[in-house]
């Protein structure tokens, strides 16, 4: 067995995470309402889903460890099963099962297996170890270590990516929703916003992106910017591509903690809240939405 290499860094405090510090909002904000965030060898990665940690058991999309592995990932309808095959070693995971096929053992994973937004969710830890990589959980800074076999893939070079949509299809093709459970909430709620990109067409689309990044969340008021998702973050400095499969919709979640991009509690009034999927193309991809902020009771 090769040198274990360092892979994957996961650590708490929304998307999907990084070695940047903490803002004062973010230090404030309880454990309990962040997101996990993933750092791929020492860089920050964006799932299209946020990791969910379920009764103390992180789980992330399936697509994100095979990925990380540099595995084949093959989805079998029929028994709603997922296979990663990875340097002759197999796990087989199934929509709704708590127990995981790995070689020919039997895993339980203590959490099921789930499908949230269309994406299938796994326990990080235990499909981790399944493949012999080495997991160190770190509480105070809510961060999970995993070693693994291997060093990771090397960013794929612009001539290595498949070419990307053309603007005029995406313009056709795509469409994006912001949403927010409601439009009025107290001073100092937490407020979770989510985008939604859709590829309506019957054609696969590929978004590309400069960077690791995929999307932000943007709060203004009177057209000032007031707080800004991707403030402070860390991305992966390499083109990278976000695919659509047709009618294939991805869902982004975050929250925001009702203060400004200082940590101060921004005062009741009335904000815009957008939503961007953040491709190199100059077409926008982007929603917007009111809320109220209202004095505390």
């Amino acid at each position: 067995m090769r040198a274990v290499s360092w892979v994957l860094i996961l650590a708490a405090a929304t998307w999907i995470a990084s070695a940047a510090a903490e803002t004062p909002s973010q230090a404030r904000a309880p454990a309990s309402q962040n997101p996990p965030r993933l750092v791929v060898n020492g860089r920050m990665v964006q799932t299209d889903i946020a990791p969910r940690i379920i009764q103390g058991t992180t789980l992330v999309p399936i697509r994100f460890i095979a990925q990380a592995l540099g595995a084949n990932l093959t989805w079998q309808p029929a028994g709603r099963e997922a296979v990663i095959d990875y340097e002759g070693q197999r796990v087989v995971v199934q929509a709704g099962a708590e127990t995981l096929v790995a070689g020919n053992r039997s895993i339980r994973t203590h959490v099921p297996v789930q499908v949230i937004q269309g994406r299938t969710m796994v326990p990080l830890r235990v499909v981790a170890e399944a493949f012999g990589a080495d997991v160190r959980w770190d509480p105070q800074a809510r961060t999970i270590y995993i070693r693994t076999v291997d060093q990771p893939a090397a960013p794929a070079s612009p001539q290595e990516l498949p070419q990307p949509t053309p603007a005029a299809q995406i313009q056709q093709s795509v469409e994006v929703g912001l949403s927010t459970p409601q439009t009025e909430y107290p001073a100092g709620a937490p407020i979770e916003l989510t985008l939604s990109i859709r590829n309506t067409g019957d054609e696969t689309v590929r978004l590309q992106m400069r960077t690791g990044q995929l999307f932000d969340f943007i709060v203004q008021r009177d057209g000032q910017e007031v707080w800004r998702w991707s403030q402070g973050r860390a991305f992966t400095q390499a083109l990278t591509q976000l695919v659509l499969l047709p009618n294939e919709m991805r869902g982004f979640t975050v929250r925001w903690d009702g203060t400004d991009n200082s940590g101060a509690r921004v005062p009741p009034g009335t904000y815009t809240l957008i939503g961007r999927v953040t491709h190199a193309l100059e077409v926008p991809l982007q929603d917007t939405r009111e809320i109220r902020i209202t004095a505390a009771p």
